[in-house]
C-alpha cells in the first residue's frame, strides 16, 4: 500500500499523515541521545515483556481485564472511605488485590506488586499516612494497567500476523475497555487541568489512535495496527507524564500556601505512582534526569516542600528531548539502510514525543517558533515516509537544533 496523505489524526496537533505502507508493529524501544545501544536494549526488554505477558495468559489462569478493572474500582471505592473519615476495610483491600490483581500484576512488574503490597500493609498498620498509602495503591495500579496494555498490543498483533482476526478483535475489545475505564478518565483530568482542547486533547488523541487501530484490525493489517499503536500508547504515555508533572505543580503551590507535610506527601505519592508507568522508558532518553525525577518523587528521599515544578519539568523535557534525538538519528539511518517500515514507526514515535513537550516549547520558544517546529516535524515524517534520506536528515538537524534550546 503506498504512502497516503488521506488519513490525518488529532494526535499531532498537525495534519501528520500516517504511513500506511509496510509499517512495523513493535518499535517500543525508545532510544537515547548518544547512540543505539540503549534503544536496542529497551526494545529487547519491551519485546521480552510482551512475550512474558503472552506466556502469562497462556500458562496461568488470571482474572479478565473486566474483573481486574472491577477489582481496582472496588479497592479505590473502599479506600475512598477515608476521605469521609470512615473506617477502611484493609483486609477486604488485601484480599481483593491478592485474588484479582496480584497474579497478573506480578507477571508484568514485580516492583509494582512490592509497592502496592507494602502500601496496603503500611496503610493498615498506620506506618504510612493512610491517604498517601491510598494514592500509591491507586496510581501504581494505574501504572500497571499502562504496562499491561503494551503486552495486550503485542498479543493482538501476533493474532493478526497469524490470521486469527476474530481472536485479535476480542482482545482489542478488552484493550478498548481498559482505555475507556482507566486511561481516558485520567486523560480527561489532564485535559481539564492543562486546558487541552481539540487536537491537543489527550482524550481525543487516545480515541483517534484506537479508531485507526480498529480500522487496521478490520483490514487484517498487522503492520498498520502496530504503527497506529504508537498513537494510542504515546498519548497515554503523555497523559501519565502530565499527571506526574501536574502534581509537582500542585505540591509547590500547596507548599507556598502553607499546606501540611501530610497533605504534600499525599500529592507526592500520586506523582510517584504515575511516574512508575514511564520511568523505565524515560531513562533511555536521559538516565540521570529520569533518576533525579524518581528521587524527587520518592517519599523516603525528598521532603515534598522542596519540590519545584520547574525543576521537574526541565528534567522531563531533558529526557524526552534525548528520546526524540535518538529517534531522529535512528529513523534516518533506517531509511538509508532500506528499513522503511522501522524508519516510519520511529519517525512517528519521535513526533509523538515532540508533541508531548509542546507546552514547554511554547513557553521557551514562543508560540510561533513552536508551531514552526511542529510543522517541520510533519515535513520530516513525510520525508522519512517517502524514503528521502537527504531531506529527512536536513530537516531532522534543524528540528534537533531547535529542541536543544529547551535543554538547560
Amino acid at each position: 500500500m503506498p504512502f497516503s496523505f488521506k488519513k490525518t489524526l488529532l494526535f499531532t496537533g498537525l495534519s501528520f499523515s500516517l504511513v500506511l505502507a509496510g509499517c512495523a508493529g513493535e518499535s517500543e524501544g525508545e532510544d537515547e541521545s548518544e547512540g543505539t545501544n540503549s534503544e536496542q536494549q529497551e526494545e529487547v526488554q519491551e519485546n521480552e515483556q510482551e512475550e512474558k505477558e503472552q506466556d502469562q495468559n497462556q500458562e496461568a489462569e488470571t482474572a479478565s481485564i473486566e474483573d481486574q478493572v472491577q477489582a481496582y474500582k472496588d479497592i479505590t471505592k473502599e479506600l475512598g472511605k477515608m476521605k469521609e473519615d470512615q473506617e477502611v476495610n484493609w483486609d477486604m483491600i488485601k484480599d481483593t488485590y491478592t485474588a484479582e490483581l496480584q497474579p497478573s500484576l506480578t507477571s508484568v512488574n514485580g516492583e509494582f506488586d512490592q509497592a502496592i503490597t507494602a502500601a496496603i500493609s503500611a496503610g493498615k498498620d498506620g506506618s504510612l499516612e493512610q491517604n498517601a498509602a491510598r494514592q500509591i495503591i491507586d496510581k501504581t495500579t494505574q501504572s500497571y494497567f499502562y504496562q499491561k496494555q503494551k503486552g495486550m498490543h503485542g498479543e493482538i498483533a501476533k493474532e493478526l500476523e497469524e490470521g486469527t482476526k476474530e481472536k485479535a478483535q476480542q482482545q482489542f475489545d478488552q484493550l478498548k475497555f481498559l482505555a475507556n475505564e482507566v486511561f481516558i478518565p485520567t486523560a480527561v483530568k489532564r485535559d481539564s487541568y492543562y486546558e487541552l482542547e481539540g487536537d491537543s486533547s489527550l482524550e481525543q488523541n487516545i480515541n483517534a489512535g484506537l479508531t485507526t487501530q480498529q480500522e487496521a484490525l478490520q483490514a487484517g493489517d498487522a503492520e498498520d495496527f502496530g504503527v497506529y499503536k504508537q498513537i494510542t500508547d504515546k498519548s497515554i504515555y503523555r497523559s501519565y507524564f502530565l499527571a506526574a508533572q501536574s502534581y509537582a505543580e500542585k505540591i509547590e503551590k500547596a507548599a507556598n500556601e502553607g499546606a501540611s507535610n501530610d497533605e504534600l506527601t499525599v500529592k507526592q505519592a500520586e506523582a510517584w505512582g504515575f511516574y512508575q508507568a514511564i520511568k523505565g522508558s524515560l531513562s533511555s532518553g536521559d538516565e540521570e534526569a529520569a533518576k533525579q525525577i524518581s528521587t524527587l518523587f520518592s517519599l523516603d528521599q525528598t521532603e515534598p516542600n522542596t519540590i519545584k515544578a520547574d525543576e521537574v519539568n526541565d528534567l522531563f523535557v531533558q529526557a524526552l528531548v534525548g528520546k526524540i534525538k535518538g529517534y531522529h538519528t535512528e529513523a534516518v539511518e533506517e531509511v538509508k539502510n532500506g528499513n522503511i517500515t522501522k524508519a516510519r514507526t520511529e519517525a512517528l514515535e519521535a513526533n509523538m514525543f515532540t508533541k508531548a513537550i509542546e507546552m514547554s516549547m511554547t513557553e521557551t520558544l514562543g508560540e510561533e517558533q513552536s508551531k514552526e517546529t511542529l510543522q517541520k516535524a510533519e515535513s520530516w515524517l513525510e520525508a522519512v515516509s517517502n524514503e528521502n534520506a537527504e531531506e529527512a536528515e536536513q530537516l531532522g538537524q534543524e528540528i534537533v537544533s531547535t529542541l536543544d534550546q529547551l535543554v538547560k
